[in-house]
């Protein structure tokens, strides 16, 4: 298991775990969920139920020991799902107190903010996919505002990878603490009250298809 180190003076905790799920577990995953009914919760993505809290089901079983070796054995799932998506997400956070506003977003811990670590899977690879962190964090998504206070050295991220985001004259001046180019078979965690990005993948016409699963 490698997983890509930090450089000197970051602050944050985001890690990608290389190549730790295998190829057929990915391919089981796919196999199931193409098979699972579709929840219509949000505008161009098609979500479907994670069931991770369920340690009966097919997702707990496969998805257990990957998660004891990335987030540790005493995590505790909060939300999560699969989800297919057109729609490139601009600069946000999955903190708890961010999805406790939707009231499609259902939460299955107990309310206690433990490890807050936001796990994503991709189910698809390409330099089409790309998701960034930030040395940032808030427990609400940030507004233009608070982007530009947080504005520093000018970092690599180009225009015509963001245009989505209307607020990218001043997301190009964030600290970036990863830039992940998703590959098949790697694990991302990030903090859930941390900032970060999606590139617009929409102009490539394909799909992003992941798991994403928030720990409490």
């Amino acid at each position: 298991m490698l997983f890509e180190e930090l450089k000197d003076g970051d602050m944050s905790t985001a890690k990608v775990f290389k190549n730790l799920i295998s190829l057929n577990d990915i391919n089981s995953i796919v196999d199931f969920f193409q098979l699972q009914d579709e929840q219509n919760t949000e505008k161009g993505i098609i979500n479907k139920n994670l069931e991770y809290h369920i340690p009966d089901s097919f997702i707990f079983k496969i998805l257990k020991p990957y998660m004891d070796m990335v987030v540790g054995p005493d995590h505790e799932f909060s939300t999560g799902a699969y989800k297919s998506s057109k729609k490139p997400y601009i600069i946000h956070v999955d903190s708890r107190t961010q999805h406790a506003a939707y009231p499609d977003c259902m939460l299955f811990d107990q309310g206690l903010i433990k490890l807050n670590k936001a796990v994503l899977i991709p189910l698809v690879e390409g330099p089409e996919f790309r998701t960034v962190a930030f040395e940032a964090w808030s427990d609400h998504n940030p507004t233009t505002q608070d982007i530009r206070l947080h504005r520093t050295e000018k970092n690599h991220l180009l225009l015509e990878d963001f245009d989505h985001d209307k607020n990218f004259d001043d997301i190009n001046f964030l600290k970036v603490a990863i830039d992940y180019h998703w590959q098949l078979g790697d694990i991302f965690t990030w903090d859930r009250n941390q900032w970060h990005i999606s590139n617009n993948f929409y102009k490539s016409g394909k799909v992003k298809t992941f798991l994403i699963l928030f720990m409490a």
